[in-house]
């Protein structure tokens, strides 16, 4: 047995390391969470990031046993959304889940970014890789990416693309699919992917580009047509719509989507490994997984550190691709 004066310098020790790990988040990691967590998305409710996030969001809150709040910030191509998330403490409660353009896009074309990707923000796991596919209201006279091509070039001005903003994977798509192809689509921005859709589908916008889920039920009941996938290869879910790439002339077409999950840099890196781990639980699960290909893209596995390889390696991509382009704000 300890004796009492033992049992009590054990008792201080104790009390000792309790307020050490209440001060030390990385060293507490165990009793993490221990309050909600936030994720910030700077798109509105309803399109393809918010719905990977709430879905996310949803199974994390169930296995970790606190509650998962979405936070829909969009406008200024991401810098709201971001700005929100740098505005809280690193400690690992607020998280971004967004798209390309906020993370390798905006900080190249946007003079008004003030916030460093690589600098001020910490991958935590990338979430999905995101096709987009071509669509065009149904009375278009084009059938093909071709066609729409030649009838661009026929009706000089005319025509519009939509996006969910600018700066977004979507206007970038559009402007280096203006520049390769030699025609001039204006573009139309607003503040969700759903609205951008909508738009196309009642007619008021010529054409836009959407993730193939978010799209199905308006081909289906025959309100759009899609024209050409933005992928390097033909998507296995959409086997009969070819790549943008396949036409003549934009065999260098080479845009992605994807979306992922960040964190303040000096989040806490167990955190950081923590919260990855239920990310990618999450994505396993079968019925988790069949919704996110249905609308938000494909799934993919890797650690924080791939996650911050493949970023670094989509931002030195895109500089070129963006340069090239002379993409300018509006």
């Amino acid at each position: 047995m300890f004796s009492i004066k033992t049992a009590l310098k054990l008792m201080q020790w104790a009390s000792l390391m309790a307020v050490s790990l209440s001060l030390n988040p990385a060293r507490a990691a165990d009793a993490y969470p221990n309050r909600p967590i936030r994720f910030v998305v700077p798109y509105a409710a309803g399109g393809a990031v918010d719905v990977a996030a709430r879905l996310i969001g949803k199974y994390i809150a169930e296995d970790l046993g606190q509650q998962v709040v979405v936070e829909n910030k969009p406008g200024a191509g991401g810098i709201i959304a971001i700005k929100h998330t740098l505005s809280f403490p690193p400690d690992g409660y607020t998280f971004l889940v967004c798209a390309a353009g906020e993370i390798v896009i905006n900080p190249v074309i946007n003079k008004e970014v003030d916030y460093d990707p690589q600098k001020d923000l910490t991958p935590v796991s990338m979430v999905t890789s995101a096709p987009n596919v071509l669509v065009v209201r149904k009375d278009f006279p084009a059938n093909s990416v071709a066609e729409l091509i030649d009838y661009a070039r026929q009706h000089p001005g005319e025509l519009t693309f939509s996006s969910s903003g600018v700066g977004t994977i979507q206007h970038i798509t559009g402007e280096v699919f203006n520049r390769l192809a030699k025609i001039e689509l204006r573009h139309v921005p607003y503040n969700g992917a759903p609205q951008a859709t909508m738009e196309v589908a009642t007619g008021r916008v010529t054409m836009t580009y959407a993730s193939p889920g978010s799209i199905r039920g308006f081909v289906d009941r025959g309100e759009l047509k899609m024209l050409g996938m933005v992928l390097p290869e033909r998507y296995a879910p959409l086997p009969q719509v070819p790549t943008i790439r396949e036409t003549p002339g934009m065999e260098s077409y080479n845009i992605e989507s994807w979306f992922g999950m960040f964190a303040a840099a000096g989040t806490p890196p167990d955190v950081v490994k923590k919260i990855n781990g239920e990310v990618q639980r999450a994505m396993q699960q079968p019925d988790i997984a069949k919704k996110l290909i249905d609308t938000a893209g494909v799934p993919m596995r890797t650690t924080p550190e791939q996650a911050r390889e493949f970023v670094t390696k989509e931002i030195a991509k895109y500089k070129p691709i963006l340069k090239e382009a002379d993409i300018k704000l509006q």
